[in-house]
């Protein structure tokens, strides 16, 4: 069987002492069944994890298992490291943020490829959104909201948890959305949808800030521009667009 926070090596050998006993080199490794040159890294590694101790005895070394109950407390060993770890996390990222908060010059342009890049871009669009702001939705392509509904009713969750205002210009052949909170949100006047009357290339959002083009196809690529100018730009045109779509 295989030990949790042990390799499948160190596993082995363990659990080879735990039934011999004290043992020699020569029968743990054929009780283990790993090799020569392999079994010494692996009694110094479980040593280090405190599950092996070493006695010499007549000029020849000898090995021995911990009690079982140790690999309990390596799962509390690895909770305070994680935990410890978690705080230092905080703390780099604090200081990070600040020192990318106060840089002259930001990026003015984020290019991701993949299925995780679009997200990445999703979430730093959500981060630019504040409370009493709108962003600005034109085109649902089909594809994209097939394989990634969930994740953008999810996205769209947190938006209106935001308080949020969307207006979004739907593809001509979207499906609309029957689910209760975005059904809800309309209701409570922090979504507003019209219908095109022809497919979008792209799935464009737009804040006050920044402007996102996501392209979903055999290759999913998506772009964040940060520019204040061109967040304008690309309002006045989703305006013009808006009032075109009745």
């Amino acid at each position: 069987m295989e030990i949790p926070m042990l390799t499948s090596g160190e596993s082995k050998v363990y659990q080879a002492l735990t039934e011999l006993g004290e043992s020699a080199i020569g029968t743990l490794i054929k009780t283990a069944g790993v090799s020569h040159s392999k079994v010494y890294d692996i009694l110094k590694r479980l040593a280090k994890k405190g599950l092996v101790s070493t006695i010499n005895r007549g000029g020849k070394q000898y090995f021995s298992a911990a009690p079982p109950t140790r690999l309990q407390e390596l799962i509390a060993d690895e909770k305070e490291q994680l935990a410890e770890a978690e705080e230092d996390m905080k703390r780099i990222i604090k200081q990070l943020e600040l020192r990318r908060d106060s840089a002259q010059s930001e990026s003015l342009l984020h290019a991701y490829e993949g299925m995780k890049g679009m997200k990445t871009v999703l979430e730093m669009v959500l981060d630019h959104l504040k409370e009493d702001k709108e962003v600005l939705i034109m085109g649902t392509p089909k594809d994209m909201v097939a394989s990634m509904g969930g994740y953008l009713k999810e996205w769209q969750r947190q938006r209106i948890a935001k308080k949020v205002l969307c207006k979004l210009i739907a593809d001509v052949d979207a499906e609309s959305w029957k689910d209760e909170f975005w059904i809800n949100s309309k209701e409570q006047g922090l979504t507003i949808t019209k219908r095109s009357q022809s497919i979008s290339p792209a799935y464009v959002i737009i804040t006050p800030r920044s402007v996102a083009t996501i392209y979903f196809s055999a290759a999913i690529l998506s772009f964040l521009v940060t520019h204040d100018d061109i967040a304008n730009r690309y309002r006045a045109f989703f305006e013009q667009a808006w009032e075109n779509n009745g």
